[in-house]
């Protein structure tokens, strides 16, 4: 084989794994179909590298050097794929607590924002939420603002969930979907990381799977999901003050 066929190859691995490092800086949205274009050309450097050195009758210093180069590009283009393009979207309810909380730790502390639905990811009951991990993190963050859109509370069991929430948290704002059908069946959070706006949206799939989207306003997804939260967060009833203390009552009595 020759020398120049080599570097031609070698460059075009590097090229490429180049090329899926910059993918990753410029986008968050990395799950893409190319990935498994870089597995193969991953492999096929390994491979091809493989194949010269046990063909090649000679080996002159520039060999040795193009065949490391070539050895290096291709494990780093698998290894970087599985770690940045490989993208897991889909998770069960107890893996979703890290992923959550890990959103939320980055974050400006000026305002998150939740879709809620009735609130019972964090607990059906105030002893459940004192042992949630979701909640007892969202808490420790100190947020200056909390808003979080939710159903309307009907049944007991909700009202004193949204009680523990106002008691705890003093920053809390409530507001109730107008219509209920404004509630999209989406959960996740809206937060604000050195003035980008960033989402964390999650919807269920089926029983104990949720798929997940991480983004930012930069993307379409991300800007349709942040004009969403806006345009029901002005529709949605406000809570009263009256209500509000009422809902902290049933905590104060339990």
């Amino acid at each position: 084989m020759d020398t120049q066929i080599l570097l031609v190859i070698t460059t075009i691995s590097l090229g490429t794994f180049l090329g899926a490092l910059g993918n990753k800086l410029v986008t968050h949205d990395s799950q893409t179909r190319w990935k498994w274009a870089f597995y193969v050309l991953g492999i096929l450097s390994l491979l091809f590298g493989m194949i010269y050195l046990a063909l090649a009758k000679s080996l002159v210093v520039v060999d040795y050097i193009s065949l490391i180069f070539l050895f290096v590009a291709g494990i780093l283009l698998i290894v970087f794929t599985k770690k940045f393009l490989d993208k897991k979207f889909v998770y069960k309810t107890s893996e979703l607590d890290p992923i959550v909380n890990s959103f939320t730790s980055l974050a400006d502390t000026t305002e998150i924002k939740l879709f809620g639905g009735d609130l019972n990811f964090f607990g059906n009951s105030p002893s459940d939420m004192d042992r949630n991990s979701q909640y007892n993190h969202l808490k420790s963050i100190a947020f200056k603002k909390v808003s979080i859109l939710c159903e309307t509370p009907i049944d007991i069991s909700t009202k004193v969930r949204y009680g523990k929430i106002l008691h705890d948290l003093s920053t809390a704002e409530l507001r109730f979907y107008n219509p209920d059908e404004a509630d999209l069946r989406i959960r996740g959070r809206l937060k604000t990381l050195q003035g980008v706006e960033k989402l964390l949206i999650y919807s269920k799939i089926e029983s104990n799977k949720y798929l997940t989207i991480e983004t930012d306003t930069a993307n379409s997804n991300g800007a349709l999901y942040n004009n969403i939260w806006k345009l029901v967060w002005s529709l949605a009833n406000k809570l009263k003050p009256k209500e509000k203390a009422d809902l902290i009552k049933l905590i104060n009595s339990n």
